[in-house]
């Protein structure tokens, strides 16, 4: 497509439009003008067939058209020829069989892991000399793991979910689904009973209230939803109702917990304590940026609740001396607040750590960390696709194999992870919530039909009394991917899904 500039902040002109228009009208009565070409025996018409001249010179002047209706916010034409390819090719192509029989394994490898660890750790106590248990050849011959399955969904509670948002609470419940049909199919024939499975969503509830956020000598402070507790309020009751009808749709039990429920976790205090100790190089390498671990706690006035955002003024007390004499894993934080001073967390007071805030990479690291220690449970994340590689490598693995590595524990583990496909627009931009887009930026949207996407209330005003309808459209177009599973190693735009939930278009699969 030829690129068309428009200047912006002008007002349609009736001569912009109609100049546009004659053009249009002209192409299409030359094209009346010509003849009609003779239908090949195949049925049809291909670019060899006839001169494409009049055709290229229609849709050119339709692009022009469009583009002049608006010109202070133009809308710009685009044509697509309704082919839908899913070509296989890394992901696609190693899991052309599914990812939950290799998902079952992997959780069965898990407990087999722990199981030689323990041994091995048994082993040592009695002999004083180290043995690394191997994996027994029949790992695999039990192919249902025997411990609960949680498949965990995140989500900051500062908006109603959007398109992107649904897909993955979709994903996680059909993977939670199709991997408790698996287990059940395993154990027909035997007195096994399969474990449970269910999806948990961790709602963020630490996020920002962006208009209550300040700064103050170059520092950045911020109020969470969960002291502002209307504004929280605001939009938490869509994502209940969002996770009640997944259930009811999937036949899986959910669970909805909050950000104290993970700092309140027993296994916790393990967790704070090492990232209290290598405070330092976590800092560096969790926030590039900042050179800080990104830890925080509210103060404690109530009509104050000021956190420093990204954790540059915080203070940690660890020293060998101090833990040889009380707990293994005490240590402290000292938090600042510009108005009230210091206030400290104490890394063995279960009610204290349940103060903690982090940012998204240490939380990340954090919940990995927890999840690997609780070998009582596997813990299975699904998140969207723009969090794979980088991020995950340089903020997830790397300190996830340096704390394997100091401390022996969870050797040969890492976290459980899955990426949803990520929904994009026409420029491949994912689509972003309302509060980190510029005013307007989806404007756009409402006049294609599309602003449903933007959020779950937007979506319950389009469509009314037929928004569960259209909700329960995207929910089965997901358990198509599952039936093809090259199709979960993609992106899929906005207009495509549109396409879909509207049931119009004719689109070909090839």
């Amino acid at each position: 497509m030829n690129d068309i500039t428009i200047p912006k902040g002008n007002h349609p002109t009736p001569l912009a439009v109609n100049t546009a228009f004659q053009e249009l009208a002209d192409a299409v009565s030359k094209l009346l003008r010509e003849p009609l070409p003779t239908p090949p025996s195949h049925g049809v018409i291909t670019s060899s067939d006839s001169p494409t001249s009049s055709r290229e010179e229609i849709l050119l002047d339709v692009q022009k058209l469009v583009t002049a209706l608006m010109p202070e916010k133009p809308i710009f034409a685009s044509f697509h020829d309704g082919m839908v390819h899913d070509p296989l090719g890394s992901g696609a192509y190693a899991f052309q069989g599914g990812l939950i029989q290799p998902l079952a394994e992997a959780l069965v490898q898990d407990e087999t892991m722990v199981a030689c660890q323990k041994a091995s750790s048994a082993h040592k106590e009695i002999s004083g000399s180290s043995y690394l248990h191997p994996l027994p050849e029949d790992t695999f011959s039990n192919k249902m793991p025997t411990q609960p399955i949680v498949i965990h969904v995140g989500a900051q509670p500062n908006n109603s979910p959007h398109l992107g948002t649904l897909v993955v609470f979709c994903y996680a419940f059909w993977l939670a689904r199709k991997l408790n049909d698996h287990m059940h199919s395993v154990t027909d024939q035997s007195t096994n009973k399969p474990p449970d499975v269910s999806v948990e969503l961790d709602l963020v509830d630490t996020a920002p209230v962006s208009h209550l956020s300040i700064e103050i000598d170059g520092i950045q402070y911020q109020r969470s939803l969960r002291d502002v507790r209307d504004v929280l309020r605001r939009y938490v009751q869509d994502y209940y109702e969002v996770m009640g009808l997944l259930s009811s749709w999937a036949n899986i039990p959910f669970t909805i917990k909050y950000q104290q429920d993970l700092f309140s976790h027993h296994t916790m205090p393990q967790v704070i304590h090492h990232l209290v100790k290598h405070h330092s190089v976590l800092g560096r390498q969790l926030s590039p940026q900042y050179g800080a671990l990104g830890l925080r706690a509210a103060c404690r006035v109530p009509e104050c609740c000021l956190s420093e955002k990204h954790g540059q003024l915080n203070k940690y007390k660890y020293n060998d001396e101090m833990q040889r004499w009380t707990s293994n894993y005490e240590a402290e934080i000292i938090f600042q607040c510009p108005f009230h001073g210091p206030h400290t967390i104490n890394t063995c007071d279960s009610s204290q750590l349940s103060r903690l805030e982090a940012n998204a990479p240490a939380r990340n690291l954090i919940r990995s960390m927890s999840h690997l220690l609780d070998v009582g449970t596997h813990h299975v994340r699904v998140t969207g696709s723009d969090y794979a590689g980088t991020y995950q490598e340089v903020f997830l693995y790397r300190p996830l194999a340096a704390w394997s590595t100091l401390t022996g524990l969870s050797a040969g583990r890492i976290p459980h992870i899955l990426y949803a496909p990520l929904i994009v627009d026409w420029s491949g931009a994912k689509l972003s919530k309302s509060l980190y887009v510029q005013d307007g930026a989806y404007d756009s949207m409402k006049l294609l039909g599309g602003y449903g996407f933007t959020s779950y209330q937007e979506l319950k005003k389009k469509h009314g009394g037929t928004s569960y309808e259209t909700f329960k459209k995207l929910w089965r177009e997901v358990e198509k991917w599952f039936a093809e599973p090259k199709k979960l190693f993609r992106m899929y735009s906005i207009e495509y899904l549109l396409l879909v939930l509207q049931e119009s278009g004719d689109i070909s699969t090839k």
